[in-house]
């Protein structure tokens, strides 16, 4: 073959595959690359995988799936398809770019009767694009979808890069919490939402699933989880100095009337507010599901109070059921009252039966670099992640604590 007659017909190669897969012309630099590649006898099924699993095609491809490119952008492709041959040539094109094999007989010839029948070639290759077939293809030539790398810990000291984690946001907004942005991140939303995305991702949340809260206030954390489970149960003194100092969150209105409390709609048949002692909970053994805390055992009387807790927690939830307990770390300085060193918060959730589901991230703070929010001038400023009160600087730290089902008891797992 001619070295002319091969040239064009690789330029015409190129810009067919560009106008199906990218929605447009080459570039020079795109097309000088690719003619240096087939001038070299490299096979061009290589370029139609290179145009297919780039960011491009991958945004490209996302628009033409959700119906969102503009009359505009679609009026431009018609224009750029219409170049490309006769309609059976075109046809051919888009089962041997778009599909990545020859086209049937039958295929072929309803897709060349529509166009003859004045159906835009935009229209022909959305089907391509939209259809079962290629999503099947796409995913075994590109089986990450695009998804960039993420932090996925669930026991962790409060991380900012969750706000990086499209799945954990999502479950930010679902939840209606306020510090959305990441540049207002707050260590509250960082609590709840980690407990909910970290139980869903265990599977746990289901329509079934009996919830127990202890030193729940009247946070809209429970109302939230009333509309994802079967029922949840808030419990709190409701009583004494945190009520006394002014603190919302142990009003005790809430346990007549939770609804003038709720930020949102909920199913208020699946939550109820009972007065409890967190250290003596009024409640059966292996009733629940799950039971959390959100920093509140540390209000509880010091590691002492913290540990009876943890263990009435660990004593109502159910063989094979769950405990998340978030509370405060300190990443460095001494300890203080109502913040607990690294090996007394191990020692803390050292309890027979309970295990960690993952190792605690405990090195958040060494990959992170920012300014500890000083609470006794300003405990409202954001970013409010890493905290201090004088020299201790502390954060949350969240787990989840699995209890052992008899037969692991029995066999020494889920023992720590």
């Amino acid at each position: 073959m001619p070295h002319t007659h091969r040239a064009a017909e690789h330029e015409s190669f190129l810009d067919t595959a560009y106008w199906l897969l990218l929605g447009r012309a080459p570039d020079e630099h795109g097309r000088a690359t690719s003619l240096r590649f087939l001038e070299l006898r490299q096979p061009r099924e290589n370029i139609l995988l290179a145009l297919t699993s780039s960011s491009e095609f991958r945004l490209h491809h996302e628009s033409v799936r959700m119906g969102a490119m503009t009359e505009e952008a679609v009026a431009h492709l018609e224009r750029g398809l219409r170049g490309l041959g006769t309609d059976a040539a075109f046809v051919e094109a888009c089962y041997a770019c778009v599909m990545g094999r020859a086209a049937d007989e039958g295929g072929a010839a309803a897709y060349t009767e529509h166009l003859a029948n004045g159906e835009p070639r935009a229209s022909v290759l959305f089907a391509f694009l939209q259809s079962g077939e290629f999503a099947d293809r796409y995913r075994r030539l590109c089986p990450a979808g695009g998804i960039i790398p993420r932090d996925v810990q669930l026991c962790e000291l409060a991380n900012p890069a969750k706000w990086d984690n499209p799945e954990w946001l999502a479950v930010l907004r679902e939840l209606r919490l306020p510090h959305e942005p990441k540049h207002a991140m707050h260590r509250k939303a960082y609590e709840f939402t980690q407990t909910v995305w970290g139980l869903r991702r265990l599977g746990l949340l289901r329509e079934d699933a009996r919830v127990v809260s202890i030193g729940a206030g009247h946070e809209s954390l429970a109302y939230s989880l009333a509309n994802m489970v079967g029922w949840v149960l808030g419990t709190d003194l409701y009583e004494g100095a945190w009520r006394s100092a002014g603190a919302a969150e142990g009003d005790l209105r809430v346990l007549t009337h939770p609804e003038a409390f709720a930020p949102f709609p909920y199913r208020r048949e699946r939550l109820r507010f009972l007065p409890m002692n967190g250290c003596a909970l009024g409640l059966g053994d292996n009733t629940f599901d799950i039971a959390y805390s959100l920093s509140s055992i540390e209000h509880f009387g010091g590691w002492e109070g913290s540990r009876r807790a943890v263990e009435e927690m660990a004593r109502v939830v159910r063989p094979g059921g769950m405990v998340v307990l978030a509370t405060e770390w300190v990443v460095t300085g001494p300890s203080r009252d109502e913040v607990f060193l690294p090996d007394e918060f191990r020692r803390l959730i050292d309890v027979d039966g309970l295990s960690l589901v993952d190792p605690i991230d405990d090195r958040v703070w060494s990959r992170n670099e920012g300014p500890a929010i000083d609470l006794r001038r300003n405990p409202y400023e954001t970013p409010h992640m890493l905290v201090r009160i004088d020299d201790t600087v502390f954060t949350s730290v969240v787990v989840f604590l699995r209890k052992a089902t008899t037969d692991e008891r029995g066999t020494g797992k889920g023992e720590r």
